[in-house]
């Protein structure tokens, strides 16, 4: 159990190499100037999500200049821990990851543990438990940007407890199972989301069917469109085969439920026509407004204060805002799906886009987000993925506190296929909203069981399922 279980020193645990603990490089040693398309990947913040390293949205560095930087690079298996910004972020980096070396930034370090004392998978939960996250805490300072003061000698006193090996490969398994499923499971929304996208894009945006429809009625083709229409005609069959995958969308299980829907091409027009505001559109669209097209509840949404959160706890109702969840309480005020935009403060990102929510069940929302559903044949769904193709920059007000207010996001034009083709469009997406929606809850109810593992597990509270060992009678 946890009481017989020896601690010791990251710095008694670190491998016998040296290095092992090692800073990222100073700012001025990573220069704009040096980042290329390819090479070898840097290691920032944004990359430490969940435990894991995330891969993507790398800056890269050419191998000379990686080589230059040796004293911090890592590798898989390595711990790389931020000590500077978003301090408390540790992940590891996965026996599969994309590659094989890394260099962290100026506000990381990395940390090479020595396997035959200790399991570093182990130490990584043990760095995101309470008790762990406490621990490497403990010299920080919130003055300025937050910082771990002497971050490497601060981490090297980190006390770790380490039970048995076999224990703690035991425990590292447990965590990493739920964590493989719940990584998994994003993926395959993050997949979902992206051929609803991809299907967006492709009717409502290029216009694909129309396209098609024009060439094979001798139709003429609009300039504008014509690399779009020479890209249609060059279509292999595999590619069209998987077109018609994302127009039938996908079932609870995953397959696909193309047999139940025909093909759409017969839903859209063979023509095109100009319009002043949008230029050239599908022959028979209408260029209406968004307030048209949704249904608006900001007049049921209740700011509640923090103190009045308070009173509503214990419980576990979201309580939202404009970009995320701010808290749970206890009671609700609506109780369906809908979709959040940011109204005031945080309304935009870098790129335009306006920040999005879509949630469902019970909620309660307060008033820096717009509450919105769809109306008539145009679906919620349908509705987020057109404002996730939307510049909103034209319709937010405010020099220092950005706001979207309530006429301005209803006067955003929206072009309308016509009832026929939005109601093909939300049966063909729904099924996979839905299934986003049943893995959602499922990495929801994984991440508590997680939790409430973790600080039992890595204190010794609970034994894994696992025939004990000796102790780790090597650690001096």
């Amino acid at each position: 159990m946890g009481s017989e279980w020896k601690e010791a020193t990251i710095d008694k645990l670190k491998a016998p190499t040296k290095g092992s603990i090692a800073m990222g490089p100073f700012g001025s040693r990573i220069k704009v100037e040096n980042f290329v398309e390819s090479g070898v990947p840097v290691i920032k913040g944004g990359n430490l999500h969940g435990g894991y390293l995330t891969e993507g949205n790398f800056d890269f560095l050419s191998e000379e200049k990686a080589e230059e930087l040796k004293s911090s690079q890592a590798f898989r298996r390595d711990l790389v821990i931020t000590h500077r910004g978003t301090i408390g972020q540790v992940s590891i980096i996965p026996d599969d990851s994309e590659y094989e070396k890394y260099v962290v930034s100026q506000s990381q370090l990395k940390v090479t543990l020595n396997e035959d004392l200790v399991d570093p998978f182990y130490v990584n939960y043990f760095l995101q438990s309470h008790v762990g996250q406490h621990r490497l805490l403990a010299n920080a300072s919130q003055v300025g940007v937050p910082a771990i003061a002497k971050a490497s000698t601060s981490i090297k006193e980190i006390l770790v407890p380490v039970p048995p090996l076999p224990e703690q490969k035991a425990i590292a398994h447990i965590l990493g199972t739920l964590d493989d499923k719940i990584e998994l499971n994003r993926r395959m929304n993050a997949t979902l989301e992206g051929m609803a996208q991809a299907l967006f894009k492709s009717w409502f945006v290029d216009f694909d069917p129309v396209i098609d429809n024009a060439l094979a009625a001798g139709n003429p083709i609009p300039d504008e469109l014509a690399p779009r229409a020479e890209v249609r005609k060059n279509l292999s069959a595999e590619a069209l085969a998987k077109e018609e995958v994302l127009a039938a969308g996908t079932n609870q299980q995953g397959s696909v439920d193309h047999p139940t829907l025909s093909d759409p091409k017969s839903l859209f027009p063979a023509a095109f026509e100009f319009d002043d505001e949008l230029g050239w559109i599908p022959k028979g669209w209408d260029i209406i407004s968004f307030g048209d097209v949704s249904n608006c509840f900001d007049r049921k949404r209740i700011p509640l204060s923090k103190k009045q959160r308070e009173e509503k706890k214990p419980g576990a109702i979201p309580y939202y805002g404009a970009t995320s969840i701010m808290d749970f309480i206890d009671e609700w005020i609506f109780d369906d799906t809908f979709l959040l935009i940011g109204e005031d403060g945080s309304v935009m990102k870098e790129d335009g886009s306006p920040f999005i929510q879509y949630i469902w069940g019970k909620t309660w929302v307060n008033n820096h987000a717009h509450v919105l559903q769809g109306n008539d044949d145009v679906s919620t769904e349908h509705l987020l993925l057109f404002m996730q193709s939307q510049d909103i920059t034209p319709f937010v007000t405010g020099a220092v506190q950005l706001k979207i207010n309530q006429k301005n996001m209803n006067s955003i034009p929206f072009l309308n296929a016509g009832s026929a083709v939005n109601q093909r469009f939300s049966e063909s997406i729904t099924p996979s909203f839905e299934r986003m929606k049943t893995l959602a809850e499922e990495n929801e109810t994984l991440t508590k069981l997680r939790d409430t593992l973790l600080p039992k597990l890595t204190s010794g509270q609970l034994d894994p399922p696992i025939a004990v060992g000796s102790p780790a009678s090597q650690i001096a």
